[in-house]
């Protein structure tokens, strides 16, 4: 897919805003499509987006490259060697210089309109932490979309999730957030890099309070590409 190169921002009015991080597996056919909506709907924002690949089989790496050799907005980390989802998110923040990073998932499932209502809520300091959840304001994950085996599972996840944590969240296993960086590179050396519980993981490792906001979505069926569980 051809896209019209975009310049380096070099000067200060230009600098980054928001990296959008996304870790993928076996999701050559969504990269495209993913870019088309983030492009969307954060224009005239200073966006990247960062794909962390864990060496997929179907040439999601390459599909990643070949959008950014066009787009200087899209960069591709290519794991050779480590698998987790966890691990990929860890290293995709922490390759960011932006000041916000969001975290959503390849599948298209996530609903991107959300990215620009979270990036709006931390540049105002409403919140250090904003989650996309399945279980506020009267949305509900659809067990057609997700799948009646994991629908359970994260149901359960959630129910232990806020009986650990000490931060009221309806959704703390939730893969679609945005987060001040510096509030996970002061915890970074703590978090595991393996399993799927990368929000508890920087959630739970906070020495200080941390403010957090969730907005309600909708969780989409799955157009290509297989499950990371």
């Amino acid at each position: 897919m051809a896209k019209t190169a975009q310049p380096r921002p070099d000067a200060p009015n230009d600098r980054l805003e928001v990296t959008v991080v996304v870790p993928t597996f076996n999701e050559r056919a969504n990269v495209a499509k993913l870019v088309s909506k983030v492009e969307a709907v954060l224009s005239g924002k200073r966006w990247q987006i960062i794909f962390v690949d864990d060496n997929s089989p179907d040439g999601t790496a390459a599909e990643v490259k070949a959008i950014a050799a066009e787009d200087s907005r899209v960069q591709c980390l290519h794991r050779m060697g480590r698998r987790g989802l966890a691990g990929a998110v860890i290293e995709g923040i922490l390759a960011s210089a932006a000041p916000f990073v969001a975290v959503m998932d390849g599948d298209l499932q996530h609903d991107e309109r959300l990215l620009p209502k979270m990036l709006q809520a931390l540049q105002e300091d409403q919140a250090d932490l904003v989650v996309g959840s399945r279980y506020v304001g009267g949305t509900e994950a659809d067990a057609s979309a997700l799948g009646a085996t994991r629908e359970a599972g994260s149901r359960f996840a959630n129910w232990l999730g806020q009986k650990v944590l000490q931060v009221q969240l309806s959704d703390p296993m939730s893969g679609f957030f945005m987060i001040r960086r510096d509030r996970v590179d002061s915890v970074a050396p703590k978090l595991a890099t393996d399993g799927f519980k990368i929000l508890f993981d920087i959630v739970a490792c906070q020495t200080t309070p941390i403010r957090t906001l969730e907005l309600p979505y909708t969780f989409r069926a799955r157009e290509a590409g297989d499950s990371k569980l």
